[in-house]
């Protein structure tokens, strides 16, 4: 026999179909979610819109210099380290010919 749950009550549970079907052991009507009214899902979203702490003007362009100038950075790195790495392979590839 199953051991008893929380309730009392022994679970049905097994190969034979019975229980809930659930893993929590709940009901077995699907639960319903909780409906929102559109505009009160617009109030709330304004009031976590003003939780935010924005950027401000300047910090916004400093960030975004300092990402383009660790991008052109990383290109020329990247296309140095391609450029040696095609030199050594075509080097090698010419000791065989």
């Amino acid at each position: 026999m199953a051991k008893a749950g929380k309730t009392g009550q022994p679970a049905r549970t097994g190969a034979t179909g019975q229980g809930s079907g659930t893993a929590s052991g709940g009901s077995s009507a699907p639960a319903r979610k909780k409906t929102t009214n559109p505009f009160r899902f617009l109030g709330e979203v304004r009031q976590e819109g003003r939780k935010v702490t924005w950027t401000s003007r300047g910090e916004t362009i400093v960030s975004s210099i300092f990402v383009l100038v660790l991008s052109v950075i990383a290109a020329i790195f990247f296309f140095g380290v391609d450029s040696l790495i095609g030199l050594i392979v075509n080097f090698l590839l010419g000791l065989g010919a």
